[in-house]
């Protein structure tokens, strides 16, 4: 037993020192930690904090190839840290697909089935087409106008921005949920960053933000909608992650659509969408990755993908509801938490809107209803999961997967390193946004608002932690009280009272989820778009062979189509070097 302890920790403090080494590089090389880098030191942070925080999770429940998926984790974090560094060279392309790559080591603790082969795929897949963007920008010189907008493909399709984002529900559905808390926290959100750091500072045109202002504000709509009548939790969890990812964007596209206005009142505007957009992503990766620990956790007890299966077994878990439900409690926007800094400041945003001129708002404005209504689906995805699956009885007769003491002391270790973090950041708030990178966006407005969250934030936790005092008071002096059920009512404690996930979101399919989801659960809006992406791939095919067994005649015109297009490019490459003289 000594000895397992000891690997445990030999294997725990080798992916440490892969996580944290990128920001170690980065801090004691030549980058500009105060000014332009400063989202490349964001991201290093998450990353060498969420690294440690799954790696618990891996000490926790991988029964079997742990060596393996340490080596997954320790490429994995090593070549992110270098696409962090590598800055606009071909290390940046290499390194991304080295990290796509590693996946296959990560999920070997799993074992291989139709949704993990489909779930690498996926991630493979949008990997490498992002990869090929990237080096495009990277051969085109700096300040290159076709570069930038092809770096900005290339991070659209990575991050899953709206329409780019059907790969994110697959990895979900097969993959193992420390890797997807990983993929969520750290891998998803390193595009923005990157988006924040080469192309925010360029003077795009106008017409870009302006198309992808109401892909964002959709993206978020139909996010929050999807996850919240989705009966798979992985999958409900993904479609959650393409509503956040899109509310990070919807801050960035407004931050850089109003940068270089004169008008003093837009460009404080987009000074403030910069410092929401950091806050929400600190939301988005900790109470994100925590939701995919907690809840993924649950699902692989009981090995099922469906909400409704897996009411009560997170009682089974044997850890206190107030961890568990961190990540609930900040996607409910309850004070105290991350969620309710994000929320409540992007609300705050939207009333100093309303206050601007017609002409200047106009263009914000219609947009509110979809993006206010994706939130607060959003939110209550996470509700009805943690009040169903943590909080419901589950039946005597269950049977799930071993989880004992050893178990749960991994789990907890990792939950409270994410909880740490959702409960402390609202209290230091004022000062984080003092930091020298954030100040010159933050007006005097804004640092008042910033105090009053953190002051409720103070009440708040200060009020919990001292009920919490007095429940262990009573606790000692009259024992363990008779156990009471939230659900039931009645004094009943069986589980046929239980309430299921479905009850929350039943009363509105026929009404709302009916147009989105189809009767097998399934999204329409995803549907069409594979259908879509397929048909405009086999046009070719068509035209070359009016039956699917392609003749040997076919061979030879594919070349010569190929020998065509090729000569097409030499050609433009050639007038691109020769035009000028």
């Amino acid at each position: 037993m000594l000895e397992d302890e000891r690997i445990s920790i030999f294997r725990s403090v080798l992916v440490g020192i892969s996580a944290l080494s990128p920001l170690g590089i980065f801090l004691f090389s030549n980058y500009d930690v105060l000014s332009v880098d400063f989202p490349i030191l964001v991201g290093l942070v998450i990353q060498a904090y969420i690294g440690f925080s799954s790696f618990m999770l891996v000490q926790s429940y991988e029964p079997k190839e742990k060596n393996k998926v340490t080596i997954g984790y320790v490429i994995f974090w090593s070549a992110l840290g270098v696409c962090y560094l590598s800055g606009k060279s071909l290390i940046l392309p290499i390194a991304l697909e080295v990290t796509s790559f590693s996946t296959i080591l990560i999920y070997s603790g799993t074992e291989f089935g139709k949704k993990q082969i489909e779930s690498l795929g996926s991630l493979l897949l949008a990997s490498g087409i992002s990869a090929l963007f990237l080096s495009a920008w990277v051969m085109l010189p700096d300040g290159d106008n076709v570069g930038i907008i092809l770096l900005l493909v290339g991070l659209l399709i990575k991050s899953g921005f709206s329409g780019f984002h059907l790969w994110i529900p697959k990895v979900n559905e097969g993959g193992p949920s420390h890797a997807l808390g990983s993929f969520a926290g750290v891998l998803e959100v390193f595009p923005l960053l990157l988006f924040y750091r080469y192309v925010l500072p360029n003077q795009l045109d106008p017409i870009i933000y302006q198309v992808l202002f109401p892909l964002a504000a959709l993206g978020i709509f139909f996010g929050g909608i999807t996850s919240f009548f989705h009966k798979d939790p992985k999958i409900s969890l993904a479609y959650s992650s393409v509503e956040s990812i899109n509310f990070l964007w919807l801050c960035l596209i407004i931050a850089g659509m109003f940068q270089f206005s004169v008008d003093s009142e837009l460009m404080n505007l987009s000074n403030s969408f910069r410092i929401l957009f950091f806050l929400s992503l600190f939301h988005h990766c900790f109470s994100k990755t925590f939701q995919l620990f907690s809840i993924g956790m649950v699902a692989r007890l009981k090995n099922s993908s469906s909400s409704d299966e897996l009411k009560g077994i997170g009682r089974l878990l044997g850890i206190s509801p107030l961890l568990v439900g961190a990540g609930t409690f900040s996607y409910a926007v309850l004070p105290g938490t991350l969620g309710f800094v994000s929320e409540a400041t992007y609300f705050y945003l939207n009333a100093r809107i309303l206050d601007l001129p017609i002409g200047r708002s106009v263009f914000l404005l219609p947009s509110m209803i979809f993006i206010f209504f994706g939130i607060v689906l959003g939110g209550f995805t996470h509700i009805k999961l943690f009040m169903s699956l943590f909080l419901s009885t589950p039946s005597k007769e269950i049977s799930i997967q071993p989880f004992g003491p050893v178990q749960r002391k991994w789990v907890t270790i990792s939950l409270f390193s994410l909880a740490l973090v959702i409960y402390i950041f609202p209290l230091v708030l004022p000062y984080f946004v003092k930091l020298p990178m954030l100040s010159p966006f933050v007006d005097s407005q804004l640092v008042d608002w910033f105090w009053v969250l953190s002051l409720v934030s103070y009440v708040t936790i200060g009020a919990v932690f001292i009920f919490r005092l007095y429940d262990r008071y009573q606790l000692k002096r009259y024992g363990n009280p008779k156990t009471k059920n939230w659900d039931c009512g009645g004094g009943y404690s069986g589980h046929e009272l239980s309430i299921p996930t479905s009850v929350f979101s039943e009363p509105l399919r026929n009404s709302l989820g009916r147009y989105f989801l189809n009767k097998t659960g399934e999204s329409k809006v995803d549907a069409f778009l594979i259908k879509a992406i397929t048909f405009i791939f086999r046009l070719g095919t068509r035209f070359m062979s009016a039956t699917n067994h392609p003749k040997d005649e076919d061979v030879s015109k594919y070349l010569a189509i190929s020998s065509m297009f090729l000569i097409f490019i030499f050609s433009l490459l050639i007038l691109g070097d020769f035009g000028g003289l």
